[in-house]
């Protein structure tokens, strides 16, 4: 009896010394997690993915291996145009490269609108070109391409499209400015600027004292472009633009170097917590 005493004891002095060793105190501070935070580029695409959905448009993807034929051919850029030495290609075949632009995207929509009905869509997605990369080039890069086609599509409507696009990425007091331009799937094709979010168009080292900053280009969709793709181009017209979101990331929160964006430096990324908060 003295030894199942004693050994009882021991049993009991073991496993009390045991839970003592183990034991957890829930009233210290937790370990802090660190988590991750939206990508600014990412930001970017989802407001103006929103913006845009909220006035009716649908988003559409396409593939990032295109055919030469969507990328180049059936956007008014035939074999041998000079339009393509600026466009620099990543050329897998000889009719095979990644794609240069999210126009394919437009191309695809509108052939496989078989009943020719009216689009209004946004297209974003990544896009390739060889290019030397510095603190304002890429040779992959994002782009968001709009394109609206109808009965009686005017400049007027491009214009009060952009105007609203953005006031709402740079504030209610922007204004905008069309400056010809050049693209070979637009006619007439235009330059958008808005006015210097620093100087507010009074003229900084930012706006290199011009009191503007060029964001984006567009214009009206070329009728070769309509007529490739099955619409009678003199019963619809339509507008397209194209928005590069790091330019836009770039001006809107103030980042001087395109490369920041795709080196994964977590302190330049965390720099965009506070703005998640307040969201």
């Amino acid at each position: 009896n003295k030894l199942c005493s004693l050994k009882s004891e021991l049993d009991r002095k073991e496993l009390e010394d045991k839970l003592n060793s183990e034991k957890i105190d829930v009233t210290l501070p937790a370990t802090k997690i660190k988590v991750g935070c939206v990508h600014p580029i990412t930001r970017i695409i989802n407001e103006v993915e929103d913006l845009f959905i909220s006035m009716g448009y649908d988003v559409l993807e396409g593939p990032e291996v295109e055919s030469d034929l969507y990328n180049f051919e059936m956007l008014n850029l035939p074999k041998g145009h000079p339009a393509r030495d600026t466009q620099d290609s990543f050329y897998i075949t000889d009719d095979t490269l990644l794609r240069t632009q999210t126009s394919p995207v437009q191309v695809r929509t509108m052939l496989a609108n078989t009943e020719k009905t009216p689009i209004r869509v946004i297209c974003p997605g990544k896009t390739y070109r060889k290019d030397n990369d510095d603190a304002t080039h890429s040779h992959q890069f994002t782009q968001i391409e709009g394109l609206v086609v109808d009965e009686n599509i005017s400049m007027a409507d491009l214009k009060g499209t952009l105007e609203i696009f953005a006031k709402k990425m740079f504030g209610e007091k922007r204004e905008i400015r069309f400056r010809p331009s050049y693209f070979p799937f637009t006619e007439p094709s235009i330059e958008v600027d808005v006015t210097c979010f620093n100087c507010k168009g009074k003229g900084c080292n930012i706006c290199k004292n011009t009191g503007w900053i060029e964001i984006l280009g567009a214009g009206m969709v070329h009728p070769n472009v309509l007529n490739m793709c099955g619409y009678d181009s003199n019963k619809y017209t339509g507008f397209a633009f194209g928005i590069g979101p790091e330019r836009i990331a770039m001006l809107k929160y103030g980042i001087s170097d395109i490369r920041n964006f795709y080196t994964n430096d977590i302190r330049f990324l965390h720099e965009f917590d506070k703005l998640e908060k307040e969201d």
